[in-house]
Formats: C-alpha cells, sequence, structure tokens
C-alpha cells in the first residue's frame, strides 16, 4: 500500500507541476491566472516558474525517499499521510485542468479547437 500511495504521490505531483506550468507559463488575454498556494507563489515568484517547480520536484523525491526508508514513523502514519497527500495533490491537478479548459489549452499545451 506504501509504495501504490508513493507512486501515486509522483505522478500527482508530475501532472500538479505540468498543469501549473501550463497555466501559468504565459500570460492569458482577459484573464488573471494565478498560482492559489502561497508558498508557491511565493517560491514562483522568488525563484521563477520552471526553478520553482524543478525546486519543488526534488524536494518532493527526497521526502518521499526518506519516508519510505525511516522507521522514525509507524507505517499507519505513513499511509495516512501519503493519503492526504495524494487527496490535496489530486484535487490540484483537477482544479488545473478546469483552468486549461478555461483558457483554452488541452493538457498537452495545445490550443483547444
Amino acid at each position: 500500500m506504501l509504495r501504490l500511495l508513493a507512486t501515486l504521490t509522483l505522478m500527482l505531483s508530475a501532472s500538479d507541476h505540468w498543469t501549473t506550468y501550463l497555466c501559468l507559463r504565459k500570460p492569458v488575454d482577459g484573464m488573471e491566472v494565478t498560482e492559489a498556494n502561497p508558498l508557491a507563489a511565493w517560491l514562483f515568484e522568488r525563484m521563477g516558474l520552471v526553478e520553482g517547480l524543478l525546486l519543488d520536484s526534488v524536494i518532493t523525491v527526497l521526502a518521499l525517499l526518506f519516508l519510505m526508508q525511516t522507521r522514525r514513523l509507524p507505517h499507519p502514519v505513513k499511509v495516512t499521510f501519503l493519503v492526504l497527500v495524494v487527496a490535496g495533490t489530486g484535487y490540484a491537478v483537477v482544479n488545473n485542468l478546469g483552468v486549461l479548459g478555461r483558457i483554452g489549452l488541452s493538457p498537452t499545451g495545445a490550443a483547444l479547437g
């Protein structure tokens, strides 16, 4: 179960980072698209979008490696934490996909329609 949740976390994080990049990479005429997560918004403002997403990716992988290997946390705590991360990140991906649709982009970055 823990490996499945870690894999889902990685997949959803990659999806979140990709869709965030597509949503924020350039201004959209007539719309204000912003980052909803204040910590991520601060990071993007300080480092830049691509650099911030890369740092977030590295931190995510390192945190997952630590979580999978540490014996300091009991298994149920690890599972609960990852369930919460999967749920939160899944919500972010669904939200980003909705924004992409509203600004006329597909998940590949191509213009819709």
